[in-house]
């Protein structure tokens, strides 16, 4: 069977789906503090209260290298921004 047979008759998701599904949950554990990395090793939060969406806003950084990007710090903060109020 090809893969996305495989996935859809298993009922699982997309390697990339299960990443940020785990990507997402580190950031939460560590915003509650249930991790043992340290959020303010990673992030930091907005200190604007004048922005749309959730009152846990990260700051994101500028990238200079494009190698950057690709780091959990950088792919989890626009998934984490787009996360509704209600959910952290």
């Amino acid at each position: 069977m090809p893969y996305q047979q495989r996935l859809e008759h298993l009922d699982l998701w997309y390697i990339e789906a299960r990443r940020n599904h785990a990507d997402l949950l580190e950031v939460f554990k560590m915003y509650k503090g249930s991790s043992l990395l340290p959020f303010s090793q990673f992030f930091t939060l907005s200190t604007v209260t004048t922005t749309r969406g959730h009152t846990a806003k990260i700051v994101k950084k500028r990238c200079q290298l494009d190698v950057r990007r690709f780091f959990f710090s950088e792919r989890a903060i626009d998934k984490w921004e787009n996360l509704q109020q209600c959910i952290g």
